[in-house]
């Protein structure tokens, strides 16, 4: 199977850190997927604010480090990013991007320990396992949540027979 390990160059769209406006809780608009996730962890409208006013995706996922978690940041992380994910991919130039990824595994292959979100190859032991990956995860769901909600094409009328024939 296909697959595409890293989400850099031609697949930077696929990457939280890709400049992107999302509309977050509280129609709070952020800049970038990364900066949504992370002003999804705190309840706090002024942190929220903080996060969503860093200069740079790298920068809120910084201030993300430093708010005060929501009490349900362990079993709501997910569905913030998915609902993160959503916000992002409602672009139709970025939808369509994805849309073309196709049939192929999607895998935010990293080199900073991340195992949660994605899969570290940076060669140590340690990263040996395979990540869980769940940023791929999400995204191939959501990919084929567009396709199934993609209206097909109507197969063109038979020659010979009109519309009011029929």
């Amino acid at each position: 199977m296909r697959e595409i390990a890293t989400f850099r160059g031609e697949h930077f769209f696929l990457s939280n850190f890709y400049p992107a406006a999302v509309v977050g809780a509280e129609r709070r608009r952020y800049p970038s997927a990364e900066a949504a996730f992370h002003g999804g962890k705190t309840l706090d409208p002024r942190e929220r604010d903080w996060i969503a006013a860093a200069a740079t995706p790298r920068e809120a996922k910084r201030r993300g480090r430093r708010v005060s978690l929501r009490p349900d940041w362990d079993s709501a992380r997910h569905l913030v990013m998915r609902a993160v994910l959503r916000g992002k991919f409602a672009d139709p130039d970025l939808a369509a991007k994805l849309l073309a990824t196709g049939e192929t595994r999607l895998v935010e292959g990293n080199r900073w320990h991340d195992q949660l979100w994605g899969d570290c190859r940076c060669g140590r032991a340690a990263c040996d396992e395979p990540g869980r990956n769940f940023l791929g995860i999400y995204l191939m769901e959501l990919r084929a949540e567009l396709r199934a909600a993609t209206p097909r094409p109507t197969a063109p009328a038979s020659e010979g027979v009109s519309a009011r024939a029929a």
